[in-house]
C-alpha cells in the first residue's frame, strides 16, 4: 500500500540513490530541520508494482476456484507478500520523512496523517456497504421507506421517536461493526486502511524507538522478527473461537515486523544503496535471487505438504480444500516475504539508479501509476463488482461464462484497471479528492478548441 502514504511531500529532482550524509555505522544521519530530503523514485515503481499485483491477485480469486484450486491457492499464497510490502513501504517512507526532524511533533503528526486514510476508510466502507450488500439484498429500498415514513410520521405527529424503523437502526448497527473491525462493507480490502490508522497513532512511539536505539537497529530489528515468528506461530496454530480473535488480520500486530522492516532500511538506505550498486552486486543480486527461489520453493513445500496431511487424516472424499491451508500468516511463509520484498526494493533500487533516465516513457507511467495508486486500491474492489455483473463471485457471470480461461482473467483484469483508472481520475477531480484518492484535486479540462498562444511581449520574470 503499496502505502497510503506517499513521497508526494518531498521534493523532486534527487536522485534515487543519492546518497546522504551517514555515520559511521552507515546509517542515514538524521537531518537537520531545514534539510530537504530528495525524492526516491524507485520507491513509485514498488508502489505501482505492488498495487497491480495486489488488483491481480483479487481478480484472479474473484475469476477462479480459490478454494479448491492447487494453482490459484498457491498463486495467492506467495503474492500475500504483497499485503507486507505495503507495511514495509509505509514504515519505509514515514522514517524516511520525519527520523531526525526536529520540528516532529505527535500531534501534529496525527492531525495531517490520520485524516488522509480515516477519511477515506468511512467513505468507501459507506460505499462498499450500500453497492454490495444494502442494494443486492433489497435493503435500501426498504430502509428508505421505513425511514421516510418515520420521519413523514415525525411531521404528522404520529410517530415519536421510539417507533425509529427497525429495519435502518439495525442496517446502522451493522455498518457500525463494519467500521469497528475493517471488514469494509463487502469492500474486502477496507482493512488495510483500519491498520493504517493504527500504524500512524503508532508511528511516533516507533520513530522514538529508533532514535533512542541508535546503533542498535540490529538489535531491534531481530527482536521484532522473533515476535513476528511467535505472533505467527499463535495465529497459525492456536485459534480461539472468540470472534475478536478472528479479526487478527485487522489490526497492526501480525504486520509489525514489516512496519520495523521497512523503518531500519529507510534509516540504514544508503549503506543498502552502496551495497547494491557496489562492486559486488552481482553477488548480492545474486544471492537475493537464490534466496528468492529458495524460500518460495520452502513455502510451496510446505503448503502442499499441508494439503496432503488434511487431506490424509480426513474421511474419504471429505478432505478440506486447499484453501484452508494457505493463510497469511503461515510461519513457513516468513522467509519468503522477507526475501520477496528485499527483492522487490533491489530491482526498484537498480531501475532508479541505472536505467530510469535511459527509460523516460516508462519513468512517466510508473511515476502516474504510483500517483493514482491509492485511489486504484480504494476504487479496483467496487469497478470488478461491476465488471462481474453485480455478482460477488464472477465464476458464474457473463464474462466468464463467455470468454474461457486465462483470457477471461486476463480480460477482466485489464477491463478492472482500465475502469479504475478512469474512475480516479473523475473523482481527483470532483470536490473532496482529497478524501476520496488521497490526492489533491485536479483542474477540470477546458472545453472548447485551445487558442493559439500568442507571442508574449513582457519581460520574463527574474
Amino acid at each position: 500500500m503499496t502505502s497510503t502514504v506517499s513521497t508526494r511531500e518531498l521534493p523532486r529532482g534527487g536522485s534515487a540513490g543519492a546518497p546522504a550524509p551517514t555515520s559511521a555505522t552507515g546509517a542515514a544521519t538524521p537531518a537537520p530541520k531545514s534539510a530537504k530530503r530528495s525524492y526516491l523514485h524507485h520507491l513509485d515503481l514498488i508502489r505501482a508494482t505492488t498495487f497491480a499485483l495486489v488488483i491481480f491477485v483479487h481478480v484472479l480469486t474473484q475469476t477462479a476456484d480459490e478454494v479448491n484450486s492447487i494453482g490459484v491457492t498457491s498463486t495467492g499464497l506467495l503474492l500475500h507478500f504483497t499485503r507486507n510490502t505495503f507495511f514495509a513501504l509505509t514504515g519505509f517512507v514515514l522514517t524516511y520523512q520525519y527520523y531526525g526532524r526536529e520540528d516532529f511533533t505527535t500531534w501534529s503528526f496525527w492531525r495531517r496523517r490520520i485524516k488522509l486514510v480515516a477519511y477515506p476508510y468511512v467513505i468507501f466502507t459507506a460505499v462498499y456497504f450500500v453497492v454490495k450488500i444494502l442494494i443486492p439484498q433489497g435493503r435500501l429500498s426498504q430502509g428508505t421507506k421505513d425511514l421516510g415514513g418515520y420521519l413523514w410520521g415525525g411531521v404528522t405527529g404520529s410517530s415519536s421517536f421510539r417507533d425509529f424503523p427497525a429495519t435502518v437502526s439495525g442496517d446502522l448497527a451493522e455498518f457500525g461493526r463494519n467500521l469497528a473491525w475493517g471488514l469494509g462493507g463487502g469492500g474486502f480490502h477496507m482493512y488495510f486502511l483500519f491498520v493504517m490508522v493504527q500504524v500512524y497513532l503508532l508511528f511516533p512511539l516507533l520513530l522514538w524507538l529508533l532514535q533512542a536505539t541508535k546503533g542498535f537497529h540490529a538489535v531491534v530489528l531481530t527482536s521484532s522478527l522473533a515476535l513476528q515468528v511467535l505472533i505467527t506461530v499463535t495465529i497459525t496454530h492456536w485459534l480461539p473461537g472468540s470472534d475478536p480473535w478472528w479479526h487478527h488480520y485487522a489490526t497492526f500486530i501480525p504486520y509489525q515486523f514489516f512496519l520495523v522492516y521497512g523503518a531500519v532500511a529507510a534509516i540504514h538506505r544508503d549503506a543498502i544503496a552502496r551495497a547494491l550498486t557496489g562492486p559486488n552486486k552481482a553477488y548480492l543480486l545474486s544471492g537475493l535471487g537464490v534466496a528468492l527461489l529458495g524460500t518460495g520453493a520452502y513455502a510451496m513445500f510446505e503448503f502442499l505438504r499441508r494439503v496432503s496431511a488434511k487431506a490424509a487424516d480426513a474421511a474419504p472424499g471429505q478432505a478440506p480444500a486447499p484453501s484452508t491451508s494457505s493463510g497469511p500468516f503461515e510461519p513457513t511463509l516468513l522467509p519468503f516475504l522477507i526475501v520477496a520484498i528485499a527483492c522487490l526494493y533491489a530491482v526498484a533500487l537498480t531501475w532508479g539508479t541505472r536505467w530510469r533516465a535511459r527509460t523516460p516513457r516508462f519513468a512517466r507511467f510508473v511515476s502516474f501509476a504510483s500517483n493514482r495508486s491509492f485511489g486504484v486500491f480504494l476504487v479496483h474492489v467496487l469497478v470488478l463488482f461491476f465488471v462481474l455483473g453485480m455478482n460477488w463471485h464472477g465464476e458464474g457471470s457473463w464474462i466468464m461464462r463467455t470468454i474461457p480461461q486465462p483470457f477471461g482473467t486476463a480480460t477482466v483484469y485489464a477491463l478492472t484497471l482500465v475502469g479504475s483508472i478512469l474512475l480516479v481520475e473523475l473523482l481527483r477531480r470532483l470536490p473532496g479528492s482529497v478524501y476520496t484518492t488521497g490526492r489533491p484535486r485536479l483542474p477540470l479540462p477546458k472545453l472548447g478548441r485551445r487558442a493559439s498562444a500568442a507571442p508574449s511581449t513582457a519581460a520574463p520574470a527574474a
